[in-house]
């Protein structure tokens, strides 16, 4: 459901470990250095970094103080407020694009550690309700964040509505299924044409293309941790023909790789 604790030497991990919960890692004093899908991120005084369910991670070297804040999505994901909460800004990402958020202040960080010594007591005390009260807490720690992040970037506020949501969600859970778009929109009971209205409002590409993105994404994932071959990762992923899974890898990589070199011609 939920837990919090202090990071020291016993996280320390000898390989990289699948997440399955929304973690956010806080470090107040020193550093941390954690790797997370293949990168790696050194957290300063101050600095927050999250992980998103999917990710593979691992803590490389705890040489500071912090706090580690886990909780599920069943936990905290209980209206369409919540949903949005966390992903709005990009606070937990789907696509591997974590970020290191700066506390502007002293008076924000007054407030992070006031909502994280209440966090404790609540889970220590566990009273009258004290799960709505998490609830509660884990949502104005998550707003403070996500102020922070609005602070230090440079772009527009992103902001994706819970149906979008729900259907990335169903996609990570879907994979081995291989589904169609079509199929995708009648298990949200909308339409196809509303479904690509959807996605294309909020990532600028084709549910299509999303959905290759969500595959090639996992399939990196797969192949890079879990000591897997093409055919377990093809068969996985819900391709009955290895080598059609690997001439569609290595068609949509070239085509992102094209993306990003125009990306950078273009700036």
């Amino acid at each position: 459901m939920i837990s919090r604790f202090d990071i020291d030497e016993a996280l320390l991990m000898a390989k990289p470990e699948r997440q399955h919960k929304f973690v956010l890692l806080f470090c107040r004093r020193g550093y941390l250095s954690i790797e997370i899908d293949q990168q790696h991120y050194s957290l300063g005084a101050n600095q927050f970094l999250t992980i998103t369910p999917k990710q593979f991670y691992r803590f490389l070297d705890t040489a500071g103080e912090g706090v580690v804040v886990e909780f599920t999505y069943d936990f905290f994901c209980k209206d369409d407020k919540s949903i949005e909460l966390i992903y709005h800004n990009g606070l937990f990402c789907h696509f591997a694009l974590n970020e290191i958020i700066n506390i502007p202040n002293e008076s924000v960080l007054k407030n992070v550690e006031f909502h994280l010594a209440q966090l404790h007591h609540e889970l220590d005390a566990q009273q009258f309700e004290y799960e709505a009260s998490l609830h509660a807490i884990v949502k104005l720690l998550l707003i403070e964040v996500s102020r922070c992040k609005i602070v230090q970037q440079q772009r527009p506020l992103y902001k994706p509505d819970a149906v979008f949501l729900h259907f990335l969600k169903i996609v990570r859970d879907t994979f081995s299924k291989r589904l169609t778009v079509k199929e995708y929109a009648a298990q949200m009971n909308i339409t196809e044409q509303k479904l690509n209205e959807l996605t294309k409002k909020n990532t600028g590409e084709t549910t299509q293309q999303l959905i290759n993105d969500l595959i090639v994404l996992e399939a990196k994932r797969l192949l890079n941790y879990e000591d897997m071959n093409v055919k377990q990762v093809a068969l996985q992923l819900g391709f009955d023909d290895p080598h059609y899974f690997s001439r569609f890898f290595k068609k949509q990589t070239a085509s992102r790789a094209k993306d990003h070199l125009r990306t950078l011609i273009t700036k």
